[in-house]
């Protein structure tokens, strides 16, 4: 079986046809990945815990099942991770705490279900921060992830090891979780797609829930069409009925676009903390990109990021103390710092508090649904520039600096994050995509449409090797 690239340069879509055309060996695949992992994890820290045995047997099993007749789908065979807030029968989920250390689930989490089911391989859970929020803590069981286009800098947040993992082509997708942009800013920071689907579109059960109103279930992968096949992999049939999505069937993502309009959210870019130039220029130069694939672009306004971000901290705050009252009150020595400190804020907020912020909230999100009746789709900010060196992160970053992915949280709008360029210290640059809710086949088609035409999301993944590990 021999592929036209090795199979560690190849992206799911392009290793799932190869594996259906009995071209290309899911062991010979497995085997690239684990020789990936041996290469780069000493110094990336994606994985919390690896199950390379386990999924090596299922290499082999899909080989014998592909070989008699048996496809599953486009996942068949193809070496994925978990991130280590979402259960995976018999495997540790440990959420980077020492309040889990001893708890081993007996059942799959119900996305992982449909993965397995679907013919995915799990190599291993995905390193994250405590409980996928706060910010790196060196006092915790495992070092943070480090950002593969260099290690000195970050990786995001809370989906790090997720986003590592894709970069580095020791799995080729992941599944993350995503309460206020945990896929789509490590994605952004790291050169990959993420996408965030409306919340009602993946079950969540088996998940370590953080602020339930706000936590959504997506993927992370090198491209736009690998999101696509991974998402659709997640999605039941009766939920795709029941929340109005239609995606069924693989999606046609090269369908007609032209005259679709996008909406460039220009505050977002002006608004503090600022979008910084390279940026600017990278996402100007994409608005010509779409013009080119038929879009219609234009500039509109939403309520300042500032508004966002309150409501949306009141909210998360709130409801991720409520889930960790008792430890907190109990055995708050078994938490680090950085989260204990971040969500004992939420003990100061009131019952009215947060009636309130539920109200702003629909109040923004009644606005940003007026805003889209003139367009199909939003192009906003993700991430104001480069990632960050991990040496000046701030504990407190999440309070000052406004997420530029919690709104469409709170809104529950399907978002994509799309690489649009690289910034002068040749880290990574991206762009999201907001589409209105139950419309997520028109937000990966979009961005499908984008990466027909550029190949800033192949950068890292056709070079082979973490910039700074060469």
């Amino acid at each position: 079986m021999n592929s036209v690239l090795p199979p560690d340069r190849l992206t799911l879509a392009q290793a799932a046809r190869l594996i259906r055309a009995r071209r290309l060996s899911p062991v010979e695949l497995m085997e690239s990945c684990l020789a990936r992992i041996e290469q780069f994890e000493p110094h990336v820290n994606a994985f919390a815990a690896m199950t390379a045995e386990s999924a090596l047997a299922g290499a082999r099993h899909a080989e014998t099942e592909i070989a008699g007749g048996v496809w599953r789908g486009p996942l068949h065979g193809i070496p994925v991770g978990i991130k280590d807030v979402i259960d995976v029968s018999g495997v540790p989920t440990r959420a980077q705490s020492r309040q889990m250390e001893d708890y081993v689930p007996l059942r799959n989490a119900a996305s992982v279900a449909r993965w397995l089911d679907a013919g995915a391989l799990s190599l291993g859970k995905l390193t994250t921060h405590e409980f996928a929020f706060g910010s790196p803590d060196p006092a915790l069981p495992r070092p943070p992830a480090r950002n593969p286009w260099h290690t000195a800098h970050f990786a995001g947040g809370s989906s790090s090891g997720a986003a590592v993992g894709v970069a580095c082509g020791m799995v080729l997708g992941a599944l993350g979780s995503d309460t206020a942009g945990s896929v789509r800013s490590p994605a952004a920071l790291c050169g990959m797609s993420g996408f965030k689907p409306g919340r009602a579109c993946v079950n969540r059960r088996g998940t370590l829930a953080l602020a339930p109103s706000l936590d959504a279930l997506g993927v992370i992968a090198g491209s736009v069409e690998d999101c696509a096949m991974l998402f659709l992999a997640l999605v039941e049939p009766a939920v795709q009925r029941a929340v109005g999505v239609d995606i069924s069937g693989y999606p046609q993502l090269d369908a007609e676009v032209r005259g679709l309009r996008i909406g460039v959210v220009r505050n977002f870019f002006d608004d503090e903390p600022s979008v910084n130039t390279d940026c600017r220029a990278a996402v100007d130069a994409a608005r010509m990109i779409f013009e080119d694939a038929g879009y219609t672009l234009t500039e509109v306004s939403l309520p300042p990021l500032a508004q966002w971000h309150a409501a949306g901290m009141v909210i998360l705050l709130a409801e991720a103390f409520a889930l960790h009252e008792y430890w907190l009150r109990t055995r708050i020595d078994l938490y680090g710092r950085s989260f204990s400190d971040a969500v004992l804020l939420g003990a100061a907020i009131s019952a009215a508090d947060y009636v309130h912020a539920v109200q702003m909230r629909r109040a923004l999100t009644v606005d940003l649904d007026a805003t889209m009746g003139k367009c199909d789709l939003l192009l906003a900010p993700i991430q104001g520039g480069e990632a960050p060196l991990l040496g000046a992160l701030s504990q407190w970053g999440f309070l000052q600096r406004p997420s530029y992915g919690l709104p469409f949280n709170l809104s529950d709008n399907p978002a994509l994050s799309l690489c649009c360029g690289f910034g002068k210290t040749g880290l990574p640059l991206a762009m999201q995509l907001i589409g209105r809710r139950g419309s997520e086949g028109s937000v990966l088609r979009a961005g499908y449409a984008y990466q027909r035409r550029t190949d800033w999301h192949r950068r890292l993944h056709l070079s082979g090797k973490p910039r700074s590990l060469n």
